[in-house]
């Protein structure tokens, strides 16, 4: 009985020291193994070419903007809700808004009286008099102001027909005056894509200057192209960069906030397939890549390399568009070898650099 346990405790032992011997084997494998980063495929320009990222917004917005310092009691409407002339947004504190009007209809008074003096005084001082009578016509016009846009109950009022793109306040919250509270734009806005560059860049970019803007569709590989051309251009000093407009027709499905790639039409074209450069491997004359795939055996799972032949149509400085036989070898996946830290062969088993 003590010899059938000492067995079957040598036996765990020897079971164990394979077990670790393996684990312990595959981890200095995988030590050794070469380290590659990689690259998708994906579309983009190849030739001379700047492209940046924009962002869709409306050309304009109609504001309702406060008066005076409004305290919003209420907000009647929500963002992207159809709204008619007349409707009711908001409602604000009345009492505050009748006392402003009293404090102002009681300088105006005090205004009257004093131009009334001035005018009485026999050889009057003609510019004081023209003074007192521009401090009147001026409190006259805030008067009129303070309840622009209310009602006599204190609700805001919208004056057009459109949909509430933006509501800068809340219920409860003071609104500062001037402060748009209310953006409204019509059935058919128009929209605009903005964008930035830097100073160098800029160079090439004038007003009336032409530009795609691309859209990625749902599968995210093929862009939807709209050429626009550029309406504004500013420098902001402390950014050092410029900012660019151009007016977007046909928008389609775009909202504001949408993102989109922007390339200035000069000499170049957009590929599908377009990878870095540095990703191609000649050998005797014909360029290959190298794929990254995985595998599964005993251990688990494994990468590896394979060596895959394509045909370079296009090429600039850093990218080059590719054509093969069979795209699916290449897109989707773990991508093609951009880097490795040592030299590959076909069906080589290699590790990812995770920190690139």
């Amino acid at each position: 009985m003590r010899r059938k346990k000492i067995i079957n405790i040598v036996i765990a032992v020897f079971i164990s020291s394979i077990l670790f011997c393996m684990y312990f084997s595959k981890t200095i494998k995988n030590m050794l193994l070469p380290e590659v980063s990689t690259a998708q495929l994906k579309s983009g320009a190849i030739g001379d070419t700047f492209e940046t990222e924009g962002i869709i917004n409306y050309e304009n917005t109609h504001k309702i903007i406060c008066q005076s310092d409004w305290e919003v009691q209420d907000i009647a409407v929500q963002v992207n809700k159809p709204v008619k002339k007349g409707d009711i947004l908001g409602k604000v504190d009345n009492s505050k808004v009748i006392l402003e009007e009293r404090e102002e209809q009681a300088q105006i008074m005090k205004l009257e009286n004093e131009l009334k003096s001035l005018q009485a005084t026999p050889n009057g001082d003609v510019d004081k008099i023209k003074e007192s009578q521009y401090e009147l016509s001026t409190e006259k016009l805030k008067l009129s102001q303070i309840r622009k846009g209310l009602d006599q109950n204190g609700n805001i009022l919208c004056d057009m027909d459109g949909k509430i793109v933006n509501i800068s306040g809340q219920a409860t919250e003071d609104a500062v005056k001037s402060t748009a509270l209310f953006e409204i734009v019509d059935d058919n806005p128009k929209f605009i894509v903005k964008f930035e560059a830097n100073p160098k860049d800029a160079e090439r970019l004038a007003i009336g200057s032409n530009i795609d803007v691309l859209i990625k569709t749902k599968d995210n590989n093929k862009d939807n192209k709209i050429t626009s051309s550029i309406s504004e251009k500013t420098y902001n000093m402390e950014k050092d960069s410029y900012t660019f407009l151009a007016e977007i027709n046909n928008a389609g499905q775009l909202k504001p906030g949408d993102k989109v790639t922007i390339n200035l039409v000069e000499d170049s074209k957009r590929y599908d397939n377009v990878i870095p450069k540095a990703c191609l491997t000649e050998e005797a004359g014909e360029d290959y890549v190298y794929i990254v795939k995985d595998k599964t055996n005993a251990l688990g799972g494994e990468l590896y390399v394979e060596k895959v032949p394509v045909q370079v149509i296009a090429s600039d400085s850093i990218n080059c568009a590719i054509k093969m036989e069979n795209s699916n070898d290449i897109s989707g996946g773990y991508g093609v070898v951009v880097n490795s830290s040592k030299q590959i062969e076909d069906k080589a088993e290699v590790k990812l650099d995770t920190e690139r």
